[in-house]
């Protein structure tokens, strides 16, 4: 079974998860998995910003797409608003397509805080020795302000000051996109609840998306 999904994320930097619910598809039991983000450019107009609009936008571009993921972070504690934001959202725009909310507890850089290497890789003393006070998987979801909390994880491993720093941290969006690329779905990731969650969630959608193709295929026979 192949599965070609679009990834309606909140902005570009969000691109760098596809590689990686591309190999949750797989690992979820499909033959192959292919992610697109859509390129709203290519529309005249996008009515509004709403969940809804995007998701009906992105449907317009990737009409071949049978599945869906859906990503919005929590901004808080408790991601079952947002859970059901998109739910409603889904049932808004009668979707017809399988689709897989993704909804980071409380931003997506809380699951970047757990990956100690690539942060001090991409701050470029890999083999830093200073303390970056990062949390532990059981409590980086009760991080507050998880984006921020990175930002200074990287200016601490990178060791600087002055001018050199500012550069730095004028460059906080390219290194946060390296460490989306580089983000180890296994490990210490693999005991945050909103990712098991989000895995949990991938393996219903492709057992359902099996399902209807093994019964399409029985209509043929």
């Amino acid at each position: 079974m192949r599965i070609h999904f679009i990834l309606v994320g909140e902005g570009p930097s969000d691109e760098g998860l596809i590689p990686h619910l591309a190999n949750l598809c797989v690992e979820a039991g499909a033959d192959e998995a292919t992610g697109a983000a859509p390129d709203y450019r290519r529309l005249p107009e996008v009515r509004g910003r709403t969940v809804e609009a995007r998701i009906e936008a992105a449907i317009l571009l990737e009409p071949q797409a049978n599945l869906l993921f859906i990503h919005r972070d929590a901004d808080r504690p408790d991601a079952e608003p947002r859970h059901r934001e998109i739910a409603a959202a889904g049932a808004g725009c009668a979707l017809k397509t399988e689709w897989v909310a993704v909804v980071p507890v409380q931003e997506t850089e809380a699951w970047l805080l757990l990956d100690e290497a690539a942060i001090r890789a991409v701050a470029g003393r890999p083999n830093g020795r200073k303390d970056l006070n990062l949390p532990h998987p059981h409590a980086v979801e009760s991080v507050a302000r998880p984006k921020e909390r990175l930002q200074q994880a990287l200016v601490e491993a990178a060791e600087m000051s002055g001018r050199r720093l500012d550069r730095f941290r004028a460059r906080f969006s390219s290194h946060r996109n390296l460490l989306l690329l580089r983000l180890p779905v296994t490990g210490p990731l693999s005991q945050v609840p909103a990712w098991v969650r989000l895995r949990a969630s991938i393996q219903e959608a492709v057992a359902r998306l099996r399902a209807m193709e093994d019964g399409h295929d029985g209509d043929h026979t």
